[in-house]
């Protein structure tokens, strides 16, 4: 058997092998792969750009909820306090108590003010029935002496011609004469008596004011009194005490602050650019950091209408905004993303990082 030279190995078809074609082939091949790559990275670019434009993202955002400050509304030191600094309180739970006795105190005095006032209003007006009434029997004794005028009158009247056919004597006339100008004095003298009843006649509506300001008096002794107890209006998580049993709280100075565990939302501030393509009731997935790679759906509940720009914040001088020469800085508005869904109590903090993706219908 023949043996193959090394020669034969390499070629074994005996034909004779141009190095140019060997290099033009590789060149090839290389060409196509890097144009394949080229091609591809352009395709991926503008599928992510497509993506990226119906579904804006934002890494910015910030988790937050519906907060209140409780402050007291009345001024005392603390009775009760059942809760801690971070504890979880329901709806109807006692926050805190401050001391009732001086507010006790209070509605029992404006309670007994009431009765005087009320007594007062009372006999004031028994008065001033007793008064009404004198004036009525002046107006009678004034009716009677105008009737007996009206007589004195007429009878004058009658006997007075009767004198000159002496069918009457200057007596008589003189008689009906001066009945007739007593009567007109009893008129005028009850007409006084009238006017003087009238006058004495109290006014009841200062009796009554200050009824009604005793009774105003009561209320408020009374809701401070309410406000010395304090509730959960809500299902909350206490933050920020500072208080403790026994120290004096001021009024209108805030203690605590309460979270409400059933508002939670997130604040992203999107690109100005990217709000184009939102709507409100647009569906959204979030993602919180204290739960990594964990996703939870959402819903658009509002798009902010402003923002103030950093550089126009407390300036007394005028403002020149600083631009860039090769690109423009699209400002931010907020936008607010309301959970449709329910979140694990445990990984909800005020505060924490957010991200989230608007999933555009536009």
């Amino acid at each position: 058997m023949n043996e193959m030279t090394t020669e034969e190995q390499k070629n074994p078809t005996g034909l004779a092998e141009n190095p140019a074609e060997r290099h033009s082939s590789k060149g090839i091949l290389g060409a196509v792969i890097g144009w394949s790559f080229v091609i591809l990275a352009i395709g991926a670019a503008v599928i992510t750009y497509a993506w990226n434009s119906k579904n804006p993202r934002c890494n910015n955002g910030v988790l937050m909820a519906d907060m209140i400050g409780i402050a007291p509304r009345v001024s005392g030191p603390i009775k009760e306090l059942p809760i801690k600094d971070n504890q979880l309180v329901h709806r109807g739970d006692l926050l805190y108590e401050i001391n009732p006795a001086p507010y006790e105190l209070a509605v029992q005095s404006a309670t007994a003010n009431l009765a005087m006032a009320e007594g007062a209003l009372k006999n004031a007006g028994l008065q001033i029935a007793a008064q009404e009434a004198q004036v009525k029997s002046a107006e009678a004794s004034l009716d009677q002496a105008q009737a007996k005028l009206a007589t004195a009158k007429d009878t004058y009247e009658r006997i007075a011609p009767l004198l000159a056919k002496h069918y009457a004597s200057a007596q008589d006339v003189s008689d009906s004469k001066n009945s007739m100008q007593a009567a007109l004095a009893g008129v005028a003298a009850s007409q006084a008596q009238v006017l003087a009843a009238q006058s004495s006649v109290l006014s009841i509506a200062e009796a009554q004011a200050k009824r009604d300001s005793a009774t105003a008096s009561l209320a408020q002794a009374q809701l401070n009194l309410k406000y010395c107890t304090v509730k959960a209006p809500f299902d909350a998580l206490i933050s920020q005490m500072s208080i403790s049993r026994g120290a004096f709280a001021s009024e209108g100075q805030q203690v605590f602050t309460l979270i409400d565990i059933n508002s939670w939302w997130v604040c992203e501030p999107y690109r100005e650019g990217q709000i184009q393509r939102m709507k409100v009731g647009d569906p959204a997935t979030v993602e919180l950091k204290t739960a990594a790679g964990k996703f939870f759906k959402g819903t658009v509940e509002s798009i902010g209408w402003g923002a103030t720009p950093q550089a126009l914040q407390k300036s007394i001088l005028p403002v020149v905004p600083q631009a860039l020469e090769w690109v423009q800085l699209e400002q931010r508005f907020p936008v607010r993303i309301k959970f449709s869904e329910e979140v694990p109590q445990e990984i909800l903090r005020v505060g924490a990082t957010a991200a989230a993706t608007v999933h555009a219908s536009r």
